[in-house]
């Protein structure tokens, strides 16, 4: 009996033994730590009105180029996945343009935003190139907006539509980092109108060339 209890002890102490150094062993590797880099930001874009359904006129959608720049915060969360915030002031030209009726009606916007991008899941893989897709959100604060409308090639200056000064929705983005630098194509889906009470659904959507550093 005594000299099964002794096994025992010993078996106890040899396995306490084992697991302790196995937690020192552990503690003594460095584990990966979050990393945080920050970047600036530029990015050219095309605009252009996005409609669900205007069967009752023909409509067409002529795009416009405008610029943004801005700052990137940017962690690495794991060797596969990273995390963004993207806050950028942008200049968003965009024009409506539409035949109804034998009538050309063209309303051209010039907005100045304050934009933020939210972008939780960044999937990438590689060494100095490493290929990389994203997927988050958007807000966009319109600070100014200008309009100008003619009909038929007249301006009209009794005319001004009612516009959202808010525009949020979803992006989407496909790319490369090399080394440090960040080459993206990123689309961006309205989820709001921006031309307020109409009957017509209209948002802008927009395709940006992200270009960090």
């Amino acid at each position: 009996m005594k000299k099964a209890m002794a096994i025992m002890l010993v078996v106890a102490i040899v396995s306490i033994s084992h697991q302790l150094q196995a937690e020192i062993l552990n503690d003594s590797i460095p584990k990966p730590k979050k990393e945080m880099k920050v970047g600036v930001r530029i990015a050219p874009s095309l605009n252009f009105f996005n409609y669900d359904d205007l069967s009752f006129a023909q409509v067409t959608s002529d795009y416009k180029v405008g610029f943004g720049a801005g700052a990137v915060f940017d962690w690495k969360l794991s060797e596969f996945n990273h995390a963004r915030l993207e806050p950028y002031m942008e200049i968003q030209p965009v024009v409506n343009n539409s035949i109804n009726s034998n009538i050309e009606a063209v309303t051209e916007f010039n907005n100045f935003v304050f934009g933020l991008d939210a972008i939780p899941l960044v999937l990438t893989y590689g060494g100095k190139i490493k290929p990389q897709i994203s997927f988050g959100g958007f807000a966009k604060y319109y600070l100014s907006t200008s309009q100008e409308t003619t009909l038929n090639g007249n301006s009209v200056n009794n005319f001004e539509a009612n516009t959202s000064s808010l525009q949020y929705g979803l992006n989407y983005g496909v790319g490369v980092y090399i080394g440090k630098r960040l080459v993206e194509f990123r689309y961006y889906q309205s989820l709001n109108d921006f031309v307020e009470n109409t009957q017509v659904p209209n948002s802008i959507n927009q395709v940006q060339l992200i270009l960090v550093y």
